[in-house]
């Protein structure tokens, strides 16, 4: 079993430097048998088909990126802090994993079930962390926040509202790098003018 496992994750970790650099319609399930030397009919043993290879590879992706934020979170001694590495952590992922993460906005509204269940997971974790963050800011005296719940999600929902207008604009399905520095820049000023309304009066 245990070994079993370690070939299932050679062939995630194969499929997510694939993905990231190619992309998924340019990858084929052939390249990344060959570059961990694996035959096709194993990789199809673990994985019947590239979109369940992708799915797992976002659920690895994301546990990656979850145990990383809560990580660099941690060290934060502010909610305020806490918040803005946030932002910075989600950018630095974003453009890294760019060609990955593209997939998902080009194949219109309708997700497969599997990625949908994902980013919906990725989604509750990012508000519970903010939640967190909020709910700090409180018992330490930094902040003055009456609903948690609420203004998280006004945050949650305002800072989206950022990037939808910017790739509105842009008239395109998904960022490029000039975007990116931009939807930064303005969830960062953003955040900085929110969390300052929420501080308390001293």
């Amino acid at each position: 079993m245990e070994n079993q496992d370690k070939k299932r994750l050679l062939i995630i970790d194969a499929a997510l430097k694939r993905f990231a650099h190619y992309g998924l319609a340019k990858t084929t399930m052939t390249e990344i048998a060959k570059d961990i030397s694996f035959s096709k009919a194993l990789l199809y043993y673990y994985f019947p088909d590239k979109l369940s290879l992708y799915v797992s590879v976002i659920e690895n992706m994301m546990h990656t990126l979850s145990r990383d934020l809560i990580k660099s979170v941690d060290k934060t001694s502010t909610a305020t802090e806490g918040i803005l590495m946030l932002l910075q952590k989600r950018q630095t992922f974003l453009q890294k994993y760019y060609k990955l993460i593209e997939y998902t906005q080009m194949i219109g509204p309708e997700l497969p079930e599997a990625l949908y269940e994902k980013f919906t997971r990725a989604r509750a974790f990012e508000l519970k962390i903010i939640t967190e963050l909020l709910s700090k800011g409180n018992s330490t005296g930094e902040l003055a926040v009456e609903d948690i719940a609420f203004t998280t999600e006004i945050f949650v929902e305002a800072i989206s509202g950022i990037h939808f207008n910017i790739l509105k604009r842009a008239k395109h399905l998904f960022p490029g790098k000039e975007e990116f520095r931009l939807i930064f820049l303005k969830e960062k000023r953003f955040a900085e003018i929110f969390l300052a309304g929420l501080k308390t009066v001293k």
